[in-house]
């Protein structure tokens, strides 16, 4: 696993620069506008690619390595390389998987709610996920979803030293830190509402 997260970062990284370049050259720049969340001029749009790249990478030497898995589970937090969640290819899972006849499921992921850092978000943008995402399960028939981060994590009662990269993660939870749902809370249970078919 820790070669796999290895050859994966490193693919991603390596990638990420030369994916931004082809972005500008290429014109795929996301812009601001009337409906854009981002006040931020001139976004590459291509930084998914980068990632992507590095999960191949990763997903190829987990199987050599692990060759008797039998269900392939999957980590995603798409909001680091994309800034809408319209924008995340269909196949998003399912190329991971191409050839291969093994069950998916997500065990572990999110998009925030709230901006942090680099990122940009809203609890709307959250919620337009959720739904994009019960069309990238059901293109691979994935098995399982789970939701690790119900509620939001309370930055405020973190004992010092917060972690650096703790707010990137900390509005991911489908209730606030107050346990008041956000509107990713309906789109969520009207996914798990559906009848699962095998």
């Amino acid at each position: 696993m820790p070669i796999a997260f290895a050859a994966a970062l490193a693919t991603a990284a390596l990638a990420t620069p030369l994916a931004s370049k082809l972005s500008f050259a290429l014109g795929a720049i996301d812009r601001p506008n009337e409906r854009k969340v981002s006040a931020r001029a001139n976004i590459p749009r291509w930084g998914g690619l980068a990632v992507a790249l590095g999960a191949f990478v990763g997903i190829a030497t987990d199987l050599a390595d692990f060759p008797f898995a039998q269900v392939l589970g999957l980590s995603s937090y798409p909001y680091f390389g994309w800034t809408q969640p319209e924008d995340l290819p269909l196949d998003y899972y399912s190329r991971l998987v191409a050839g291969r006849n093994m069950p998916v499921m997500v065990t572990e992921g999110g998009w925030a709610s709230a901006s942090a850092g680099g990122i940009v978000s809203s609890p709307a943008l959250q919620a337009r996920y959720v739904a994009r995402h019960a069309a990238l399960l059901d293109a691979v028939r994935a098995r399982a979803l789970l939701q690790l981060q119900f509620t939001d994590v309370d930055l405020a009662g973190v004992p010092p030293p917060v972690p650096a990269n703790l707010p990137l993660f900390a509005s991911i939870g489908l209730a606030d830190s107050d346990f008041v749902p956000k509107p990713a809370l309906a789109a969520w249970d009207a996914l798990f509402a559906r009848r699962y078919l095998p």
